[in-house]
């Protein structure tokens, strides 16, 4: 049992280390007591007296009737070999019971050594333990009086060891920081679970664990373990995180008005060039139908050749402001593909669908249009072509979708510039916009297929972009 009593003189005392270790010291007998357990033997010594007499009486009548010619030598002989031979007896059983008894001191004394040492090493790492952390430990009675102290709790308290001798908390804290430690203490005596909270002290923050200290014999709580650890840099980091949180969320807050702003602005100017191409082409077919100079033939078509690429301009203008606007969502493949050859004019160009059933794609929502504008290059740069498929493939560990055609395909010099922001015949828009659309979940894109055997385009996808659904994960 821990002595409330206990004085502390240092971080951790020599009254403490006593404590911890001292052992259960036999009461002083009393001489009255020591004289009673000698009268009491001598029931005992009578009859081992009077039995002896009895022995010796039938000894001595017995040798008589068996040799009464014995010489009184002879006789003294006999007796002294008998006697000896019935003390030896006598004494060998007691001498014997000593023996082991004290064989059995040995061994408990040598297990108590034994046990101590273990005590001691024990208390020692204890001690180096609690010495060298950076928290405050202390531990405090059910009265809350102090019974140890580290020396990091006292230099965070300022105070010298003696000083904390027999006091309580409250004899250094305020009376409502004494209330709420107290009530804790109540509660760990109460449920003998520990109790965690959060206190300022001089303007630092603390993080403070009680746990119980229970006897096991008895099952009870009889002291009650404090290690406090300061956070004020975790308080202040978290404090820093929330303001530029609220930075943040204010620069994000003003950022989407911005952006919902120059969408506005973007889409009515958009309205109004259109409007005006609209204009510009209308009247550029009614010069066209009267009579000119054939020699302007070349111009109004010039005209009318940049006015339709500022038009899909603008479309692509508005296409590519989308893009990364909506997060990225899980995609079925085949889907897509569906939804797009809607979208597309193919003519008589058949589109076969190979995409496993289940396969989806993690991408940018208008990754559809990917599919649409690969449809609608391969049948406006074709050529021959009379057919379109999707399909996938593995290669070192790679998922790839593939788009191959049975067309013209691309020769060599421009199997990169495809996908620059105007190259080719018509706007250059859709595989430029399809990268971009691709790069938003890192799916990359190019054109692999041979000169003169059609086109092939594959995306390779991360991992993190590709899964199989459960009902095709069924079926594998």
């Amino acid at each position: 049992m821990l002595d409330c009593e206990t004085r502390i003189s240092s971080p951790l005392s020599e009254e403490h280390d006593q404590f911890l270790s001292k052992k259960p010291v036999k009461e002083l007998q009393n001489p009255m007591s020591g004289m009673n357990e000698i009268k009491a033997l001598y029931p005992s010594l009578i009859l081992v007296f009077l039995s002896m007499l009895v022995i010796m009486f039938v000894y001595e009548l017995a040798k008589q009737m068996l040799n009464p010619s014995i010489t009184i030598w002879e006789s003294h002989a006999v007796t002294i070999v008998f006697t000896s031979v019935i003390s030896i007896i006598i004494i060998y059983f007691p001498l014997r019971s000593s023996y082991l008894e004290h064989q059995k001191t040995i061994i408990a004394l040598r297990h108590q050594q034994e046990a101590e040492e273990k005590l001691r090493q024990s208390e020692m790492q204890y001690r180096s333990f609690v010495e060298s952390v950076e928290d405050s430990i202390y531990t405090v009675d059910p009265d809350c009086r102090y019974l140890l102290i580290n020396a990091r709790h006292l230099s965070r308290r300022g105070l010298s060891p003696w000083m904390y001798e027999g006091k309580r908390f409250s004899d250094f804290h305020s009376q409502e920081e004494s209330a709420i430690f107290t009530g804790h203490v109540a509660r760990i005596l109460a449920s003998k679970n520990p109790v965690q909270d959060e206190y300022e002290h001089k303007g630092r923050h603390y993080l403070r664990k009680l746990s119980p200290v229970i006897d096991p014999e008895v099952n009870e709580v009889i002291a009650v373990t404090v290690i406090s650890s300061d956070i004020t840099e975790q308080k202040e980091l978290e404090k820093e995180m929330e303001h530029h949180g609220q930075e943040l969320r204010m620069f994000s807050m003003s950022l989407a008005a911005a952006n919902k702003k120059l969408s506005l602005l973007s889409s009515i100017t958009r309205h109004d060039i259109n409007n005006q191409l609209t204009v510009i082409l209308g009247y550029m077919d009614m010069l066209e139908s009267k009579e000119h100079d054939p020699t302007l033939d070349a111009y109004f078509q010039t005209v009318s050749t940049s006015a339709q690429r500022i038009s899909a301009m603008i479309q692509f203008t508005g296409e590519y402001e989308k893009i990364g606007v909506n997060a990225p969502i899980w995609q079925n493949c085949r889907t897509l593909l569906d939804t797009a050859v809607k979208q597309a004019t193919l003519g008589q160009v058949t589109v076969k669908n190979d995409l496993p059933v289940g396969a989806e794609v993690f991408a940018d929502p208008l990754v559809v249009k990917v599919f649409y504008n690969l449809m609608d290059n391969a049948v406006r740069y074709g050529g021959k072509i009379s057919s379109i498929r999707f399909s996938f493939t593995e290669r070192n560990g790679d998922q790839i979708l593939v788009c191959e055609d049975d067309g013209e395909g691309v020769v060599a010099g421009e199997k990169e510039r495809i996908f620059d922001r105007g190259f080719g015949k018509n706007t250059g828009m859709g595989l430029a916009l399809s990268r971009e659309i691709l790069s938003i979940t890192g799916i990359n894109i190019h054109e692999t297929g041979e000169p003169g055997g059609g086109a092939r385009f594959e995306m390779v996808l991360p991992k993190e972009a590709y899964r199989f659904s459960d009902v095709q994960k069924e079926k594998v």
